[in-house]
Parts: structure tokens; C-alpha cells; sequence
């Protein structure tokens, strides 16, 4: 579970900000939403956070720097490439580091990971963890590289990596092959990443966690293994099928059509030499997923034979004669297709151990009805140990028969153009306050705030206005 994230000059994001989600155990709502001693004795860790604020607060640009952290670790760099960090632009910070930090549990231990680096070269690293079944907290490892024109790279490691005794063969052996590996680290590349890449078991929890714990969907993005979920996985068919149902979309059920592949017919002005250089970087029983100039999206399957295939979703719909009629989904509405790219995240929330799920905008183009069903159904329906963080700008949601004082974020942008998070915990407030009512009327902040618009001069809105006074 995660238990806080900390950035520090990341686009919007200028100084420090943490974003917790450790529970405030002084509040007694919703005491069964608690995971307790996920954060260490006495301390509860939440499975849910709502983030609201303005347009242009930072709401999606602490998604982004979520992001931006699991690719960095996952993908890595390449050799004499820029970090490419977006520092914060409205002053002289491009030249400064800027940090990420995660506090999570994994696997029954708890690790502290964090970076700094700017847009060269990755300046520090550190990882300490509780490791499972122990109390205090050891260093894994500590990294520091100069920014000096050698960019040398200097790595500590704990006992928990080198071993104990650096006499020991064993020992001694795992030590050097460390120090090599650190040697060996790019300035613009993680340790971590370095260190998985050659085999160092130990940290694979650490890595494993932001490759398949962490989850981060865009507010535009689509759910990348939708296709292949229907085509092989039965259940989550039926709990797509049956939620859109339960959506009232008029949608029956879902399934996939797979044809072999035909550019002609079937993405007819893709450039020749585009259409080679996907079907070279398909390898056998791999897929890739591509969209055609309609919007459509197509997932292209190579098999054992060498056949590459082609996979589209298809939505049935009930003919006033009884019979299911099949329609491609770019032929549903835009709320539907956004719908089926969400649903996705509950079934894993429901069925996956070990989850946590970023969901920016997670009210885009759903009623605010169906947006609340969909909370609901993350908190009672999510299996022990995940977590869904989401921004929305639903007030519907900002309910405390729904969700906890504490697990009610919210961003905001001062004058400067600088964004902070703070929770709702931070307000003394009557349990049974009317939040949403509260919001709106600009109480916690992270709101918009409006200007006159009669002085923009639009369409001689001013000079009607005048009238009328005179």
C-alpha cells in the first residue's frame, strides 16, 4: 500500500509537497475503511482519496509526477539521454534537482525509495526499508553522483545487500559484483534500475511494485490490456458484461472479433514503410495495439505461426426483434467508451492483491450518479490491501456518509502559480457538515475564483449593462 508520495519542483509543484495516506485514527467515521499497522504500529493506512481542485490547480500534474517516477524506474534511459524532469518554469528552478519519494509496503515489508536529479543526471538515491518480520528500519542502499564533468558515481550499501561479513567468499563476491554494478550505473540512470537489470534479486520487490502495483491511468488514456482481458479471461468478460449492465448503457455484453490482419482493408492509408516497421517489432505471441483515422482501436496479435491477427471490442445491443445486435466500440458514446476503459481498474481493485490505482479524472464524462457507484463499489468490493487515488471535480462525492475527512485531498494554485495538497483532516468541521456545500462556497479552498465578466467586453455585454443601470 502506499503510504505517502513527495515531490518537489515538478512542473506546478515548486516546494515540497507530501500527499498522505496514512489515516487520521482520531476520527472515528468509517472505521472499517482502515487498514491497521500498515504504516507501523498505531498507524492506519486509508484504501481511498478523492483529490479535488480547480482546472489548472496541479490535480493532473500530481498524477503526472507519478508517472513520470514508475517510467523513469520500469523503462530507465538511454544512454546520453536527458532525464527530460519538467521542473517548475516560473522562476529560476530549472537548474535545481527536483525529488520524488514513496513510502509503501510490499509483500509484508516497508520501503522508503526516493530520487533527486535534474535534467542531466541523477544526483542522489536512496532506498531503506522494515524489512518483513523485523522492527527497525536498515538502509538497502544510498546513492550519490557528482556533478562534476566525471559525474562519478558513489554507492553505500547496507548489510541487508553486502551481506555481513565482507571476509566470507559469499559475502565478499556479492559486495564486488554491487560495487561493479555501481560503477557501471549511467549518471542519468537508477540504481534500482541498474541493479535489476543485472540480476540483484533482493530489490526485485522494490521494482516489482512500481512495474505491477502501481497503476497510473490518464485522464485521456485507455485501458492497455482491455482486448486480450476479453479475448482470454472469461471472468473479467462477465464483470464487464455485467457492469455495464448494471450502468444501464444498454450494452448486453462484450466480446472480441479476431480477423486476420489486411492494411488494405483495414488501416488502407497507413504508409507502407509504418506498416513494416510494426509488423518487425511484433514478435511471436506478442500484441501491439494501434487506431485507424476513425478513432477505432485494434489490437494486432502474432501467433506461433507467424500470423499476425487483428482484435477489435464489439458491444451487443438488444434489436426490438429480440436478437443481439453487435457494434464496434468507437460506435458507442464517449461517456460508454470512457466507462469500459475504468471499469478495468474495479475488477483488479476487486480481484488483484495488492493494487494501488491513480485515476485522473475519474468523473470525465460519466454521470455524477454512476461516479459515485463506481466509489462505492472500489470501497466494498476491493480486496485486502489496494487502494484507488483519483481526481475528480464531482462534488457529489464530497460526502462523509461516502468517504473520511482524511481521505478528501485537495490542490490548489497560488498567485505565484504554485501548487500545494492539503487534507480535510486539517479543518475542525462538524461531522455532519455539508461538504460539498462548504467547497463551493470556497471554505477549504481549491476553487475557482472569477473576475467580472462584463468587463471582458463581450459581445457589448457592457454597454447593455450600462443601459439598463441608466
Amino acid at each position: 500500500m502506499l503510504i505517502q508520495f513527495t515531490i518537489q519542483n515538478f512542473l506546478s509543484f515548486r516546494d515540497e509537497v507530501t500527499f498522505s495516506m496514512v489515516g487520521v485514527n482520531s476520527d472515528s467515521q468509517h472505521s472499517d475503511h482502515l487498514a491497521k499497522n500498515e504504516a507501523g504500529e498505531g498507524r492506519s493506512v486509508l484504501p481511498i482519496a478523492a483529490i479535488y481542485g480547480a482546472n489548472a490547480a496541479g490535480k493532473s500534474n500530481l498524477v503526472k509526477a507519478l508517472s513520470f517516477a514508475k517510467n523513469l524506474v520500469v523503462k530507465g534511459t538511454r544512454a546520453n539521454q536527458s532525464t527530460t524532469v519538467p521542473t517548475f518554469k516560473l522562476g529560476d528552478y530549472d537548474k535545481q534537482t527536483s525529488k520524488f519519494e514513496f513510502i509503501f509496503t510490499h509483500q509484508g515489508s516497508q520501503y522508503s525509495y526516493g530520487f533527486r536529479l535534474n535534467k542531466e543526471q541523477i544526483v542522489e538515491e536512496w532506498l531503506h526499508g522494515i524489512p518483513k518480520g523485523r522492527k527497525k528500519e536498515v538502509m538497502y542502499f544510498e546513492r550519490v553522483t557528482s556533478t562534476s564533468s566525471k559525474k562519478e558515481t558513489d554507492v553505500n550499501f547496507g548489510t541487508i545487500l553486502k551481506g555481513r561479513s565482507p571476509i566470507k567468499d559469499k559475502d565478499s563476491n556479492r559486495h564486488l559484483n554491487l560495487k561493479f554494478i555501481a560503477t557501471g550505473t549511467r549518471p542519468n540512470q537508477l540504481f534500482l534500475t541498474e541493479a535489476i537489470d543485472r540480476k540483484i534479486e533482493t530489490l526485485m520487490p522494490v521494482f516489482n511494485w512500481f512495474q505491477d502495483v502501481l497503476v497510473v491511468l490518464p485522464a485521456e488514456s485507455s485501458f492497455k490490456d482491455l482486448e486480450v482481458g476479453v479475448a482470454v479471461d472469461d471472468s473479467f468478460t462477465d464483470f464487464l458484461s455485467k457492469f455495464l449492465v448494471f450502468a444501464g448503457t444498454g450494452i448486453e455484453a462484450i466480446s472480441t472479433d479476431m480477423v486476420e490482419l489486411d492494411f488494405d482493408n483495414h488501416f488502407p492509408t497507413m504508409p507502407k514503410g509504418f506498416r513494416n516497421g510494426i509488423l518487425e517489432d511484433l514478435q511471436e505471441n506478442s500484441v501491439t495495439t494501434i487506431g485507424n483515422s476513425q478513432g477505432g482501436r485494434f489490437l494486432l496479435f502474432k501467433d506461433n505461426n507467424a500470423q499476425v491477427n487483428l482484435i477489435q471490442l464489439k458491444t451487443s445491443h438488444r434489436h426490438e426483434n429480440g436478437d443481439l445486435i453487435n457494434f464496434s466500440v468507437d460506435e458507442e458514446s464517449e461517456g460508454t467508451q470512457r466507462l469500459i476503459n475504468l471499469i478495468p481498474s474495479l475488477y483488479i481493485l476487486g480481484k488483484t492483491p495488492e493494487k494501488v490505482v491513480f485515476i485522473d479524472e475519474l468523473d470525465r464524462r460519466l454521470h455524477p450518479l454512476l461516479s459515485r457507484r463506481f466509489v462505492e463499489s472500489a470501497i466494498d468490493c476491493r480486496a485486502k490491501g489496494n487502494q484507488l487515488i483519483f481526481t475528480t471535480h464531482d462534488t457529489n462525492l464530497l460526502d462523509l456518509d461516502l468517504l473520511r475527512r482524511d481521505e478528501i485531498w485537495f490542490v490548489e494554485k497560488n498567485k505565484n502559480g504554485i501548487s500545494d495538497c492539503y487534507s480535510l483532516a486539517e479543518f475542525r468541521i462538524r461531522p455532519d457538515l455539508k461538504v460539498e456545500k462548504g467547497y463551493l462556497n470556497g471554505r477549504f479552498g481549491s476553487i475557482p475564483f472569477f473576475g467580472d465578466p462584463k468587463k471582458l467586453g463581450w459581445f457589448g455585454c457592457e454597454e447593455a449593462s450600462s443601459s439598463a443601470a441608466r
